[in-house]
């Protein structure tokens, strides 16, 4: 998916907010603290629900390259004795299969084909998940292929799972595995979790302490990697998330940012378009610069023969007005003899 909506309003929010604060720090005198705080330059918006997206906010811009950035399907290292290997929905055209990826281990579907595994390996019938079933009567021993046809109806109830579950060890471990891929690549300042999977709020505080673990002290001398504590500040919910905003979310500002971004474009496209097309008019291509050598060659041919001719018929124009005076000369002093 593409999340660099949610990440660019994210991004801007939070560098708005921080200039503020910096702001009334130096009003106030703190002038230490005001140029202390680094600007706000980067940040990566996660998201994880039915699938894993990453937005990337980098040296103040959108990442962009040969396409929007794909971070739910990098590799991660599962837990000991993992024996889920990642989701089904990756067989056919996800990287790595959808084995051992972000996205093959903690999505919302990932998730519920887990927790159905789990009840297998209990004995329990998976039908007991999705309702028994009025047409066979089957309590249902069905097999990792069939559960792709039931996770669809059966995501749900993820939400009825207690904080305990193991399911939620799993999924904070392949969200911390891909922020310290993000830490550690892109040296992002911020990074934003969302999606319908962060709603299960204790996750935050295990993907943080995964994190600190996962680093090993390599980033320590980072003041805010340095703790779980400092983490807090690092690893966040997004702005627009709760109760409190009536559904607004990062994704849905970040389309309203986008979209105000592309108005001011064409305004501006639009406001420079005569002078452009005038300055392409003009500008000269290597056929033109061809042309012009030509050009300014027979100019110069010309110059210069007219410049000949000039300077002799203003010669001959001056030798011819010699003699005719000299003529008038003449005639008038015979005259006036006689």
């Amino acid at each position: 998916t593409d999340v660099n909506a949610p990440a660019l309003a994210e991004f801007r929010h939070r560098k708005y907010c921080m200039e503020l604060r910096q702001h009334g720090e130096s009003h106030r005198g703190n002038l230490a603290t005001s140029c202390n705080t680094p600007s706000l330059t980067s940040l990566a918006y996660i998201t994880v629900g039915t699938g894993v997206g990453v937005g990337l906010i980098l040296n103040s811009l959108p990442v962009h390259g040969l396409l929007h950035p794909e971070g739910g399907h990098v590799a991660i290292r599962p837990l000991e004795n993992d024996s889920f290997r990642g989701y089904s929905w990756g067989t056919e055209k996800s990287p790595y299969k959808g084995v051992g990826t972000v996205e093959g281990m903690t999505s919302s579907v990932a998730l519920t084909e887990r927790l159905a595994m789990l009840m297998e390996q209990e004995n329990d019938s998976v039908s007991g998940v999705c309702g028994s079933s009025d047409e066979d009567g089957d309590e249902g021993n069905k097999t990792r292929e069939n559960i792709t046809t039931i996770t669809a109806q059966t995501r749900e109830i993820l939400s009825t799972l207690p904080d305990t579950h193991v399911l939620w060890t799993h999924a904070a471990n392949a969200i911390a595995n891909l922020c310290v891929s993000l830490l550690l690549l892109n040296s992002v300042q911020s990074i934003v979790l969302g999606g319908g999977v962060m709603k299960r709020t204790l996750l935050f505080d295990m993907v943080r302490e995964k994190v600190h673990e996962l680093l090993n002290g390599y980033l320590d001398t980072v003041e805010e990697l340095s703790s779980v504590e400092k983490l807090k500040g690092v690893i966040v919910g997004g702005s627009w998330s709760g109760n409190d905003h009536d559904g607004l979310g990062s994704g849905l500002v970040g389309a309203f940012a986008l979209a105000l971004d592309a108005y001011e474009k064409d305004k501006t496209d639009e406001n420079n378009a005569i002078p452009m097309k005038m300055e392409q008019d003009y500008r000269p291509t290597p056929e033109s610069d061809e042309e012009n050598v030509k050009t300014s060659s027979e100019d110069r041919r010309i110059w210069d023969s007219e410049r000949k001719w000039f300077s002799s018929g203003f010669w001959v124009g001056v030798v011819f007005s010699l003699g005719v005076s000299s003529l008038v000369s003449s005639v008038f002093g015979r005259a006036t003899r006689r």
